[in-house]
């Protein structure tokens, strides 16, 4: 007798198939009948969990945000209590192996293309990049604090987020333009112009 999977498991399958695909071929070329081979499923099956083409499409950002916050907050917390390793952590996460890499991107470069065309993408993308710049703004500060230093830390939060931003992008286009070693240590250069002089965080040797 064969076992059913669980709903939330065919869900994840399913997901993972819209994935593989719009790294494939793109967000406009990801169709229900590429996701349906991909997954090795009905059409039926897609629609019995999953209302409309929209809906799994957002719920794909949602769990592709979700995976992001997740390996951040991870590797915040295990770089421990010192201001300057959570800023450096937090970071150095987006240059992770599993984050860093041409397919990964890839998916994410296919959901920013339609980031302002489609609201329900939209407002996950709004609300993963807000929360990530409020993190980077008080990391910041709580170095400033330490230091006794006065930088504009939300500045620099934003400066973080979009030159990160430009390395997923060029990586995603050229992956073999630039090591993610290289990259992060770009990110980690920035953030010590923020915070000035005798503020340094640790570079990689």
């Amino acid at each position: 007798m064969s076992i059913r999977e669980a709903p939330e498991a065919r869900q994840g399958s399913i997901i993972e198939a819209t994935m593989a695909c719009i790294a494939a071929y793109g967000y406009a070329e990801t169709t229900i009948d590429r996701i349906c081979k991909q997954a090795g499923i009905s059409r039926g099956l897609i629609n019995h969990h999953f209302s409309t083409k929209d809906e799994l499409m957002a719920k794909t950002y949602h769990r592709l945000a979700d995976h992001l916050a997740l390996q951040t907050r991870r590797a915040v917390q295990a770089a421990g209590d010192e201001p300057e390793g959570a800023l450096r952590a937090l970071i150095c996460a987006s240059f992770q192996p599993d984050i860093f890499e041409e397919e990964h991107l890839a998916v994410w470069l296919g959901f920013w293309s339609v980031v302002r065309t489609t609201a329900a993408i939209a407002e996950t993308h709004r609300a993963l990049y807000a929360g990530y710049r409020r993190a980077l703004t008080r990391a910041f500060e709580r170095v400033q604090e330490k230091r006794g230093l006065r930088r504009d830390g939300a500045l620099a939060a934003t400066t973080l987020t979009a030159l990160i931003d430009g390395f997923w992008l060029e990586r995603a286009l050229d992956p073999q333009a630039f090591s993610a070693a290289e990259a992060r240590r770009a990110a980690l250069m920035v953030a010590e112009r923020f915070l000035g002089q005798g503020a340094v965080i640790q570079l990689d040797s």
